[in-house]
């Protein structure tokens, strides 16, 4: 009959395990969640540096063709100061109209284009947050996992509760990066690159 009683301490052993067990198993569920999202997070940085790049390439093509377009200007203008024949006069007059008009056309675009290269260098901005919010929720979370194993070897309470606390901050910043609420944690992220 003696076999058939538990040993209270090692059913409080197992209610121990049980509980590190379930806390592990909660957090690697979600440090998988927020890699894929993490994931999607480095895409679209990838995506809007590469818009980046493209506008301000393009950016520096139209600068170079308004540049070309001011001396064309200018070139016509001096033609028509230096007293041509009044046929040649309204020629002039006619291209000097037509160069202004595209140069303006080309200021409008290369406005544009530069709007949307600082727009994507925004977007790379604004998602750097986020992907550095993974990253501080991966790492604190690893932590995290790695204390609750040692609290299993060594069958302690108090390190269970110690070792919650990086989970529990990683799990902050991982929800807050899914809600699309960012937190700056720049001071941070600079000691740690």
């Amino acid at each position: 009959m003696a076999d058939e009683k538990e040993d209270p301490a090692k059913g409080a052993t197992e209610k121990f395990n049980n509980l590190v067990a379930a806390t592990i198993a909660i957090l690697a569920t979600f440090t998988a969640v927020a890699a894929i999202k993490g994931s999607n997070v480095d895409q679209s940085i990838q995506q809007a540096q590469v818009s980046s790049n493209d506008n301000w390439a393009w950016y520096q093509a139209i600068r170079t063709r308004e540049d070309m377009g001011s001396y064309e200007l200018l070139r016509l203008q001096q033609l028509a100061r230096n007293r041509p024949s009044r046929e040649e006069a309204r020629r002039l007059a006619v291209e000097v109209k037509a160069q202004s008009d595209e140069l303006d056309h080309i200021r409008q675009r290369k406005d544009q284009v530069q709007h949307d290269a600082q727009a994507a260098d925004a977007s790379v901005a604004s998602l750097n947050v986020f992907n550095d919010q993974y990253d501080i929720s991966g790492a604190l979370i690893t932590i995290s996992m790695a204390l609750l194993a040692l609290c299993v070897l060594a069958q302690t309470r108090w390190l269970y509760w110690f070792s919650i606390a990086p989970g529990a901050v990683g799990l902050f910043f991982g929800v807050t990066a899914m809600m699309g609420v960012p937190i700056h944690i720049d001071m941070l992220s600079k000691l740690l690159t």
